[in-house]
């Protein structure tokens, strides 16, 4: 009854803490980093403000329309005294007097014509804003390549945690083997120490595996800018990578054709296209100093005014004026002149900048194809060294039983044939990384 007790306890303790840990797919962990992203919420907050700033391009078109009222009282106050005309001499008592000043008035003005930059500047905002969004697109882009990188390395320090942990249950059945043998005389008791040894550092390996699959899930949580003390598990079951040799030359294959890989990054990739939409930015801007300092501004204002020193009585004396204003700037100490001068060299640094980064981008997807290939045949390698190292060791445990070869060529063929193992799976997460890296460089990553 006790171990029954014993048993559902520790059932229950399992249950709960697999319901503590939280699950994360793919999917789940790049929208959970967007959505915690600073960066992308403070794109998100210029993207507010500048829809702000193209209504109020669209204001520039319409009147202005202003209301203002006044009232005033002065005070006057003399002293009286005498003067004298023709000889006469006259008192002028003293005087105190208060007059009340009222005035409401209306003003309106409008800009009719000053080179069509008031249309321009609207443009101007759309592109602005347009530029916003790319750049917030760019943000996101750059977040999926960072949770694929941390994604993929947790799932690899798994993998080797279960090999770590296969090789010490192998080392496990291999002592049980030994003391069997000591059993019925075959070996002796040095051979079990020896590999009771083998098997505390297979322990310690497997735990130093474990340690860095946790630290992985902490860089993880991080780059999610999530919880780093979160218990969580993540879902790969939908990940479809490549193991077989042939499933890695056909991604090879694939991203082979590098002229295609280049111009599907020129038409896609954000940061090439917020570069194309700067140079348009700094032309419209070129375009509008331009029109400022060429052409004059022509403007219409109306005024409507009430005054009266009485309040019952305002409207009785109203003022109605009109007309229009012409502006033409002809000095003003060269800063018309400055702003155009700002746009061109803007646009010139812009298109070497466009130019500079086209050459990056081919830079970097000939240098990701060359990493793809030379990890597609690190793999093939290790797979060759796995199927000898493989033979090894049966053959070393075949001589070990039958009394010809000693526990240490047995020890030796296991560990090398355990570290081809991690090697592969290094190897093969390097490629499947390399590939998300040409992806990402070409405009195609998706998750």
């Amino acid at each position: 009854m006790r171990k029954i007790f014993v048993l559902a306890f520790i059932f229950t303790l399992s249950v709960s803490c697999l319901k503590a840990q939280e699950v994360y797919d793919l999917t789940k962990s790049v929208n959970t980093a967007i959505q915690n992203s600073t960066a992308v919420s403070t794109y998100q907050n210029n993207i507010a403000l500048q829809k702000f700033n193209v209504k109020s391009s669209y204001g520039d078109l319409i009147p202005t329309l202003n209301f203002s009222g006044q009232w005033s009282r002065n005070n006057t106050d003399s002293k009286g005294g005498t003067v004298y005309q023709n000889g006469i001499p006259i008192s002028i008592p003293d005087n105190n007097t208060t007059a009340d000043n009222f005035s409401l008035g209306l003003n309106s003005s409008v800009v009719l014509f000053n080179g069509l930059s008031n249309l321009e500047n609207i443009d101007l905002q759309k592109k602005s804003l347009s530029m916003l969004y790319t750049d917030l697109e760019k943000t996101k882009y750059d977040i999926i390549m960072s949770v694929y990188q941390k994604f993929f390395e947790v799932i690899k320090k798994d993998k080797i945690v279960e090999t770590n942990n296969n090789n010490l249950q192998t080392s496990i059945d291999q002592l049980n083997k030994i003391k069997e043998y000591v059993n019925v005389g075959k070996k002796t008791q040095s051979d079990v120490y020896k590999q009771d040894v083998q098997v505390g550092q297979n322990e310690l390996t497997l735990v130093t595996a474990k340690n860095d699959f946790e630290k992985s899930k902490v860089d993880f949580l991080a780059t999610l800018n999530d919880d780093v003390t979160k218990s969580i598990v993540l879902d790969y079951s939908k990940l479809t990578l490549p193991y077989t040799l042939e499933e890695l030359r056909a991604v090879i294959q694939k991203n082979s054709n590098f002229e295609s890989l280049v111009q599907n990054a020129l038409k896609t990739r954000y940061d090439y296209t917020s570069a194309k939409q700067s140079i348009e930015i700094n032309e419209t801007k070129l375009s509008i100093s331009k029109k400022n300092l060429y052409f004059p501004s022509l403007s219409a204002f109306g005024t409507y005014n009430w005054s009266s020193n009485n309040l019952n009585s305002i409207d009785k004396n109203k003022v109605l004026s009109y007309g229009l204003t012409l502006s033409y700037p002809i000095l003003q100490g060269f800063k018309t002149d400055l702003n155009r001068q700002v746009a061109e060299v803007n646009i010139k640094q812009k298109q070497e900048d466009i130019v500079k980064l086209e050459k990056q981008i081919r830079s970097d997807l000939k240098k990701s194809i060359y990493d793809l290939e030379s990890a597609y045949k690190q793999i093939e390698i290790l797979d060759r060294n796995i199927v000898s190292s493989e033979q090894d060791k049966l053959l070393s445990e075949e001589n070990f039983k039958i009394g010809y070869g000693t526990l240490l060529d047995v020890q030796v063929a296991t560990a090398n044939l355990n570290n081809l193992y991690i090697n592969r799976i290094n190897a093969l997460y390097n490629f499947v990384l390399s590939q998300k890296q040409i992806e990402y460089l070409s405009g195609q990553l998706k998750y």
